[in-house]
């Protein structure tokens, strides 16, 4: 008969082996740490480059008035030279600002500062001789009401199109006569649902990894579409349902037939997820360099 003490040594070693199979085994099957978006070829998208996985949706956020959610603005200064600052609000533009002005649209979970790097938009507003404004969406987890997506914005209501509208005034206000909107993500998303529905207050749209998620856009605009091959939280083939987003996104190159008035330049780019691929800032600016306009 086995000694006690040598079957209480079999049992410990038989449970450590067991935990170390389970280690090998569920990463791989993607139940211990779930796939994330931008996953391909073995990598991960970073902190701020698309929404992690939720368990349930985020919860209600309240509306902020338009005049009081903060910004960060890329302005020339008094002598030419470019700066960047976060103004309190939209009363805190500069007085006068370029003939061009930008708005820049972070994606979920992100924020003005992280767009703002990764779209690099001082070399945006030196490029387009543009005062570049980044807005910041509302949440804990960060979003913007694009219609079907995304977060606490879409669940709530939150009247981000007229948040736009009210900085598009302002800036043309003071002296803008073209006005650009750039977004990843859902940031995108909400430049596509702002030119869908007001197609007169933008001249043109550049959209990183969107989609359009309104069910009618019957504006007349010019868009310039970047998307990732291998993007799994906007497919480019489409999903009826991503799950940590509660929502679908149509194909690619249906977007044709859900605007059919908009002069859409879609572009697909190999081997990139849902990540800004280090690219994509040049080639947005390189086509906003065209002074692209609404069709006629």
């Amino acid at each position: 008969m086995t000694p006690p003490s040598r079957r209480r040594r079999w049992r410990r070693r038989v449970v450590v082996l067991a935990a170390a199979a389970l280690l090998v085994v569920l990463p791989a099957s993607g139940l211990l740490w779930p796939a994330l978006p931008g996953r391909s070829g073995g990598a991960t998208a970073g902190p701020a480059d698309g929404p992690r996985p939720a368990p349930a949706p985020d919860p209600l956020v309240e509306d902020v008035p338009a005049d009081q959610r903060p910004l960060l603005v890329v302005a020339p200064d008094a002598g030419g030279a470019l700066t960047t600052s976060t103004v309190a609000t939209s009363g805190d533009l500069p007085a006068t600002v370029p003939e061009t002005a930008v708005l820049l649209l972070h994606g979920y979970t992100s924020s003005a500062a992280g767009v703002a790097d990764r779209l690099q938009a001082e070399a945006l507003a030196a490029a387009l001789d543009a005062v570049v404004v980044a807005p910041t969406g509302l949440g804990a987890r960060t979003s913007w009401d694009a219609g079907g997506c995304c977060g606490s914005a879409a669940r709530s209501g939150v009247d981000d199109v007229g948040f736009l509208r009210h900085l598009l005034v302002r800036l043309r206000a003071r002296g803008a006569e073209r006005a650009y909107v750039v977004g990843y993500s859902n940031g995108g998303m909400l430049a596509y649902r702002l030119a869908c529905e007001h197609p007169d207050d933008v001249d043109a749209i550049a959209v990183v990894n969107g989609s359009i998620t309104v069910p009618r856009c019957p504006g007349a605009f010019t868009a310039l579409h970047l998307a990732g091959a291998d993007d799994a939280a906007v497919p480019v083939d489409g999903a009826e349902r991503v799950p940590y987003l509660f929502t679908g996104f149509p194909a690619l190159e249906d977007l044709r037939t859900i605007a059919p008035a908009a002069d859409l330049d879609l572009r697909v780019l190999p081997d990139v997820g849902h990540e800004v691929a280090p690219q994509v800032p040049a080639t947005i600016r390189a086509w906003l360099r065209t002074a692209p306009t609404a069709p006629s």
